[in-house]
């Protein structure tokens, strides 16, 4: 039996777990911190001793692997892996998948974490089978990738799907970028954190709000969704709003691509209950044509669709099919 370690390296938390060449995880998928913000060499060796505790779990060594799925933040080089710019990990054209395959003695994928939602929906997730696939994922940020025909589209120089740098407002706020009015400014789950913020500073009264003692410090996405649970009417009022912005990025996606499926997932989509029908209202007035509802369709695996990206990438490279 063929075993694949996949590894998905985020701004907050690294997730390990093996899984068996028929694609069913082996293990429960295991979550550190990544430990930001320390240096490179904290954060790959933290990398590299939740991969070890993931093998421990699934009681096998790193000879039984066969190949290694690695999602991590970009700009990254797919063919070598190697990334080339992510400040929160300190890393810099630091030689991640050389450096893992040193470690491991077996092959090294990396792909971009975006890239690889949209690989594992149109294999395998809510848009299998569909032609031209669009992932977003609304989170702390918003990352995406573009899947056509199964494969993984990646541009001229690698680096196409960066949907949360499509600008929505031109007079808007600067970005990390170096744009301005970027889509992941409005959207992300940060942004509405900001937003929060903002509130309880002057002072308005929510269920959200009163679950955190009125303290701008512990504001997050999730007392947000349980306030609107409540009928909290703040609550519902900022998560239609976030429908709103929501809406404006997607229009834009469609009125470029024209896809069979956009498939949505990250934390701020789990209450798409609340801001869908202000999302769609958005779409049917900006978008050229008309675009039916079961175009959008919400991501199932959500959390681990990265993961399962990884695998499906890893997999089809071994089996030379990549």
């Amino acid at each position: 039996m063929r075993h694949f370690l996949i590894l998905d390296i985020g701004g907050t938390k690294t997730t390990a777990v093996v899984f068996n060449e028929e694609g069913t995880p082996i293990t429960n998928f295991k979550v550190k911190p990544s430990r930001t913000y320390e240096g490179e060499d904290a954060v790959f060796q933290n990398t590299v001793e939740v991969a070890y505790e993931i093998l421990a779990e699934a009681k096998i060594t790193k000879e039984d692997i066969v190949g290694i799925g690695v999602a991590a933040p970009g700009p990254l080089d797919y063919k070598t892996g190697m990334i080339i710019d992510v400040p929160m990990m300190g890393w810099k054209n630091f030689p991640l998948g050389p450096k893992l395959c040193e470690e491991f003695g077996a092959p090294v994928f990396v792909e971009n974490d975006g890239n690889l939602g949209a690989l594992a929906e149109a294999t395998i997730g809510v848009a299998k089978g569909e032609e031209t696939v669009l992932y977003q994922t609304i989170s702390t940020g918003c990352g995406g990738g573009i899947a056509i025909n199964g494969k993984i589209f990646h541009g001229h120089s690698g680096f196409a799907g960066e949907f949360g740098h499509i600008s929505i407002n031109f007079a808007g706020p600067r970005c990390g970028c170096g744009g301005s009015g970027c889509f992941e400014l409005y959207a992300s789950g940060t942004a509405v954190t900001h937003r929060m913020r903002r509130d309880i500073k002057c002072g308005i009264k929510s269920l959200a709000f009163e679950s955190i003692g009125y303290d701008p410090n512990k504001v997050d996405g999730k007392i947000l969704a349980e306030a609107a649970e409540k009928n909290d009417p703040y609550a519902i009022d900022l998560l239609t709003q976030e429908g709103y912005y929501i809406g404006v990025g997607l229009s834009n996606l469609i009125n470029m691509f024209d896809p069979d499926v956009i498939v949505l997932a990250g934390g701020m989509v789990k209450s798409d209950k609340y801001f869908w029908k202000s999302m769609m209202n958005e779409i049917k007035r900006h978008a050229c044509f008309h675009v039916s509802e079961d175009r959008i369709r919400i991501s199932q695996l959500n959390d681990q669709v990265v993961a399962y990206g990884a695998y499906v990438m890893a997999k089809e490279a071994i089996d030379g099919t990549l």
